[in-house]
């Protein structure tokens, strides 16, 4: 009922009903008023993190570190923390929802999904998306690009928005965003990897990402919170 006849005929936005089953079903799960970043057990959640990030000696900041040569050569900035929520169920590459955290200045490689269809919901800050026609190590012109906003969600399918790049252009405002995933019902590959271009300049190559996990989500709220209090006791 938000739609309007300029929304539809733009092609800006979709309703739910519009979406693939598995896509429908990720978006449920995640649309809700409560699914929030900054919570009332702990307000300063987001805050925590940004500080983490910013602090030589905290967890997210080492993590970060530890991880510049995920991608290929070392490059701090084509890293991103991956925090998931819930088990894998087996219907996924990896566990379905992961909390992504991209600081400012941060990206993703160009990369696909392996034809999964996925849900992305922006908690905190603004996330910059490209889009490419196909994934190659000759060929990084996307042929579209969009900004997500807090609450905005946009969505994957086989066929549509599969090879893209995620970037935080801002300076200073680390981006969250919540990634679902889930196999399409005729999908029977269930293709386990996200295949990726590496960051190696001229040497570069197509690789397979392992949908890997930084840390549980119960335990880095955890630790997001004893160093949040830990800096305020030490101040």
């Amino acid at each position: 009922d938000l739609l309007s006849m300029d929304d539809v005929h733009a092609e800006r936005y979709t309703v739910a009903v519009n979406l693939s089953a598995a896509c429908n079903q990720l978006y449920q799960n995640i649309r809700g008023a409560n699914f929030v970043l900054d919570t009332p057990d702990f307000p300063a959640f987001s805050t925590a993190i940004e500080e983490s990030i910013a602090d030589p000696n905290g967890w997210c900041h080492r993590t970060l570190k530890d991880k510049s040569t995920e991608f290929g050569k070392e490059d701090l900035e084509a890293t991103y923390l991956r925090i998931t929520l819930g088990k894998n169920h087996c219907n996924s590459p990896g566990v379905p929802y992961v909390m992504e955290i991209w600081p400012p200045g941060h990206h993703s490689p160009i990369h696909n999904h392996g034809n999964a269809h996925a849900v992305i919901r922006v908690l905190h800050g603004e996330i910059h998306v490209s889009l490419y026609p196909f994934l190659s190590k000759y060929y990084s012109e996307p042929f579209a690009k969009a900004v997500f906003k807090p609450g905005d969600v946009t969505y994957m399918t086989e066929g549509i928005n599969q090879t893209h790049m995620l970037k935080n252009e801002s300076a200073d405002t680390t981006c969250v965003t919540i990634q679902c995933y889930q196999y399409g019902d005729a999908d029977k590959r269930h293709y386990e990897y996200f295949d990726y271009v590496s960051n190696d300049d001229e040497q570069a190559q197509i690789k397979q990402f392992d949908p890997n996990s930084d840390e549980q989500f119960d335990k880095f709220k955890l630790l997001m919170k004893q160093e949040y209090e830990a800096r305020r006791a030490a101040q």
